[in-house]
Parts: structure tokens; C-alpha cells; sequence
């Protein structure tokens, strides 16, 4: 199968929270790490001090809530590699200087 000209949508095998992605890097890394959620107004403070306030709520908009698309797994990775998708907690490992 031909990918070129193709747009493709890139997932691991499985959809992860913030928080799960955290923890995995925390475990590649073999270090504490937290992971601090912050309300919408704490968020919106800390932006507001880097953008201006149309694209700091049209950010907090978008990121609120992810669409069920924006947490589907798609089959694209393995289409194209022909292998399945590393798990992010996999990723991170292989990745782990990257967070150093």
C-alpha cells in the first residue's frame, strides 16, 4: 500500500491521561515526577502572563475537554511501519535522555 500524499493520524495502542504519561516518564527516568493539575483559572492566570487573552481562552477551549477523536486509537502506525505501536510507557523508555 502506497502512504505518500497521504495524511495519517499517529496514536500508541492505547489513548493516556496527562497523569499516565507522567507516570511512565517518572519510570523511564527512575525519579519522582509529579504530575500537578491546575483549575481552569489557575491555568488561565499562568497564560495570561505569556499571551494575550483571545489565544489564552481559545488555548483553555481547546484543551479542556478532548474530543473523542483527539482520544481514539488509530490503526495508521502499524499501516504504515507494518509493526504495531510502542505503549508511551515503552516510548518514554526508549526515550528517557531526552527527559534528563
Amino acid at each position: 500500500m502506497r502512504n505518500s500524499g497521504r495524511t495519517h493520524t499517529l496514536t500508541g495502542p492505547a489513548a493516556t491521561t496527562p497523569r499516565e504519561r507522567a507516570e511512565a516518564i517518572a519510570g523511564a527516568l527512575g525519579a519522582p515526577l509529579s504530575y500537578v493539575e491546575v483549575t481552569r483559572d489557575q491555568a488561565r492566570e499562568q497564560m495570561l502572563r505569556m499571551m494575550p487573552k483571545p489565544v489564552a481562552e481559545g488555548t483553555l477551549s481547546i484543551l479542556a475537554e478532548p474530543t473523542p477523536e483527539e482520544v481514539a486509537v488509530s490503526p495508521d502506525v502499524e499501516r504504515v511501519l507494518g509493526r504495531a505501536p510502542l505503549s508511551f510507557r515503552d516510548w518514554a523508555e526508549q526515550h528517557a535522555d531526552l527527559f534528563r
